[in-house]
């Protein structure tokens, strides 16, 4: 939702739209997570000064247009060896002011490959949250692939279009799935904006999860557990199933 910093909201009016969006939907926290630096992906418009000075303006323009949304700061960071070091030297961010950070992988990323590098993160000390684990090839083989790194503690954020069906049967299907067996900790957007029509959905993502587990889950997804995350604060540990008979 930062705007002009990566292929996410193009314009600050589009930044204002996207969490005006999102307020109706109920949101009233969003952690914007510019893509960090990478050996892959150096996107020209990020730099941590660059991310706060955008978010200093889109606060200014949430508070003009009387928005009452909380935004912190973040990154999603790339899961590849030097990743440790980009943090340590600040040239990327965690969720705020916590020892927790968000990181994809390459779709093809292994699972001993995201293995290592959750736990060389972990053992410095961070709480690490993998985004759309839904979407790695890994994982679509054997969804108990993620047992071992949830087990260690990392929480895996499923994104709200792939269980709305927005990528697919087969991507929903998967997605119910991982949420049904509790492999699913945090539900979150990947909103980028009107020209990927990525567009906010956590609203409609949080009403299929009560269909699907129940509100006493589904706000612990979408709430309880994110808060946690900004907070440094405890986490009760999941319990996951595993998936049989998975083809």
């Amino acid at each position: 939702m930062l705007h002009a910093v990566d292929d996410g909201a193009r314009t600050l009016v589009e930044a204002v739209a996207m969490v005006r969006a999102s307020a109706a939907q109920g949101v009233t926290t969003i952690a914007v997570t510019p893509h960090g630096h990478s050996s892959v992906s150096a996107w020209a418009g990020y730099s941590v000064l660059k991310l706060h000075d955008r978010l200093d303006e889109l606060r200014a323009a949430l508070h003009t247009a009387r928005l009452a949304v909380e935004l912190v700061a973040g990154t999603e960071l790339w899961g590849e060896p030097g990743v440790l070091e980009r943090l340590r030297r600040r040239e990327v961010l965690p969720y705020g002011e916590s020892r927790a950070v968000l990181i994809e992988f390459p779709l093809n990323s292994t699972q001993a490959a995201t293995e290592q590098i959750v736990f060389t993160l972990q053992a410095a000390g961070y709480r690490v949250v993998i985004a759309h684990p839904e979407r790695y090839g890994f994982v679509q083989t054997d969804p108990n692939s993620l047992i071992p790194l949830i087990n260690r503690g990392a929480l895996m954020q499923l994104t709200g279009a792939a269980l709305l069906g927005q990528r697919g049967e087969g991507m929903r299907f998967l997605a119910e799935t991982m949420l049904t067996h509790g492999l699913v900790q945090v539900i979150a957007t990947d909103a980028h904006g009107p020209h990927f029509n990525r567009l906010p959905d956590l609203g409609q993502a949080h009403e299929r999860a009560v269909q699907l587990v129940g509100a006493v889950m589904a706000e612990q997804l979408t709430r309880t557990i994110p808060a946690a995350v900004l907070s440094d604060g405890p986490l009760t540990p999941t319990v996951p199933q595993i998936v049989r008979g998975w083809k």
